[in-house]
């Protein structure tokens, strides 16, 4: 049996999955797996060592959901397997389709060449890094401040821990309900930063890059628990029914009693999403006229600047918290949608030149790469040449 096209492969996988293949349908996809794992010249899209990494990370991956799934016992484990199998499954498929797709591509098209980048220097990726601003104006920075007591104000005890994470400690309660004056802090992320803190009233809030987070001190005593955000956040709120939390943000505001949420709120994207993992929470613009939302797990709130309706569709939640989970995930994603978010990863200021390729990128990518690794992946995906130089990108035609 031969196959002909890529089409004709990638048919042959969907039966395969679901366990429709022929024995000869079979011995052909492995095969064909077989021949591009031994011929690594048969692309140029991805290093050798490239595709190495996917396939050793692929496999991995397969591996430890099976012994999860081996180490369960009676119910746990059936539920585990239903779970986990067809994950399993679609990393297979994609250790197939690594090579189909690129075996296909090169042989019809021997001229393919990717995009050749310039380097003339290195960058690291972020990393935790943050200042607190506190009421009386004082600024903390976060990653060169020792471990221990930071600050005291308004019977609230700042620290940090060994993990590098902000801790409020209310010491005490009446000390907080006497002042007259509310009293606010500031954690705020440069662009290659990212922190975590824990507020006064127990919720834990992940920022990511070039974000800023505003609170009163007096969190934990106040009727209403109210902070406003610019970038990106993720929320998990302490739960009490009786004091709502509120974020405020552009163009956005969510009222929650305890639950978990992430905002995007960038002043240079397009939109503002909240996106709901846990629980319930309610969405408004609040320079609109009209109810808000009420959004379920898997739901996410968008917005544009200056509209007074809010759009609700589902998505992958994994997808939207990938950042805080150490990667990059881009669906579909234009080249300047994956630039604005490499440089407040990176700190780099990027400019184009030429014409820009129009292909959408689907994928994730890890976000402890240095620059150059991640720029390598992109110039062979959207073949376009990068040049790093100090802390400036020029994507383009040099």
């Amino acid at each position: 049996m031969q196959v002909s096209d890529q089409n004709t492969f990638l048919k042959l996988i969907e039966k395969y999955l679901k366990g429709a293949a022929s024995t000869e349908e079979v011995e052909v996809l492995e095969s064909y797996y077989e021949l591009f794992n031994e011929a690594p010249n048969a692309s140029d899209r991805f290093s050798v060592s490239d595709l190495q990494k996917i396939e050793a990370g692929l496999k991995s991956g397969i591996e430890s959901k099976i012994q999860s799934s081996e180490n369960a016992t009676g119910s746990i484990r059936k539920r585990i397997t239903q779970q986990l199998w067809p994950r399993i499954a679609a990393a297979a498929a994609i250790l197939l389709v690594i090579g189909a797709s690129i075996f296909f591509y090169t042989s019809r098209h021997p001229e393919f060449s990717s995009g050749s980048p310039t380097y003339t220097n290195d960058i690291k990726p972020g990393g935790n890094k943050a200042i607190l601003t506190l009421d009386n104006g004082k600024t903390i920075i976060l990653s060169d401040a020792n471990t221990g007591q930071l600050a005291k104000e308004a019977g609230v005890e700042i620290s940090k821990t060994a993990g590098g994470q902000i801790i409020y400690t209310v010491l005490n309660p009446g000390l907080q309900q006497d002042h007259k004056k509310e009293h606010f802090n500031t954690i705020e992320t440069p662009r290659g930063g990212q922190y975590q803190v824990r507020l006064p009233d127990g919720s834990k809030v992940w920022l990511n890059a070039e974000s800023k987070l505003i609170y009163p001190v007096s969190l934990a005593s106040n009727q209403q628990r109210k902070v406003k955000l610019t970038g990106e956040a993720y929320f998990q709120v302490a739960k009490d029914k009786a004091r709502p939390f509120i974020v405020n943000s552009a163009g956005q505001e969510v009222k929650v009693l305890g639950t978990h949420f992430n905002i995007n709120a960038y002043t240079n994207e397009p939109t503002t999403r909240t996106t709901l993992l846990e629980g319930r929470v309610a969405v408004r613009n609040p320079g609109a006229n009209k109810d808000g939302v009420v959004l379920r797990p898997g739901q996410q709130a968008e917005s544009l600047p200056g509209a007074s309706s809010i759009k609700v569709k589902n998505v992958n939640t994994e997808e939207t918290v990938a950042w805080k989970n150490g990667l990059f995930f881009f669906k579909k994603a234009d080249i300047q949608t994956v630039m604005r978010e490499l440089s407040r990863w990176y700190d780099v200021d990027v400019s184009y030149q030429g014409k820009l390729p129009r292909y959408q990128f689907n994928g994730s990518i890890h976000r402890d790469l240095n620059i150059t690794d991640m720029l390598d992946v992109l110039s062979n995906y959207y073949h376009v040449p990068f040049k790093v130089d100090g802390k400036k990108i020029i994507v383009g035609d040099q």
